[in-house]
């Protein structure tokens, strides 16, 4: 992905603390302990974009995936600890793009990225259903965290 698609900041000094933050990431990724999972998830999300970025990617009339939610997607992704569960990645017909933690038919959560900066969420814990929108301000909502958290527990 450009680094020009994805910047947050426009002055040098935000260019400089963006780079920094970056090549610590990178690194984190290279260890073996750490950051296969993140690397597997931008691979994924590359793949997805590549896919779904033209109209009617489906055959359907599906609306592509545009920059900003693949922007909100990565960053999304960039923003979940180290070690969390990776998601699956994949495109909604209306261009929203989605992450599901799934541990089971009764222990799954949907979080659907927008465009405009918000995230739809579903989780089914057991017999109870969560449901909700949070605004995405370039970190992972406490609430969706939480929910993954619950999904993954054994």
């Amino acid at each position: 992905m450009a680094d020009t698609l994805l910047r947050r900041g426009f002055s040098d000094a935000a260019h400089f603390i963006e780079k920094i933050a970056s090549d610590s990431r990178r690194f984190l990724h290279k260890s073996s302990a750490i950051g296969n999972e993140s690397v597997l998830r931008s691979d994924e999300l590359a793949t997805v974009w590549n896919e779904c970025r033209e109209a009617n990617w489906d055959g359907f009339g599906a609306m592509p995936v545009t920059q900003e939610t693949l922007r909100n997607a990565y960053i999304l992704l960039e923003s979940l600890p180290l070690g969390f569960p990776a998601p699956s990645i994949s495109a909604e017909p209306d261009g929203d793009l989605t992450l599901e933690w799934h541990r089971s038919a009764r222990r799954t959560l949907s979080v659907s990225v927008t465009a405009d900066g918000y995230l739809h969420y579903a989780a089914l814990l057991g017999a109870s259903r969560v449901y909700g929108t949070e605004a995405f301000f370039d970190e992972i909502p406490d609430a969706i965290r939480d929910l993954v958290y619950r999904v993954d527990e054994a």
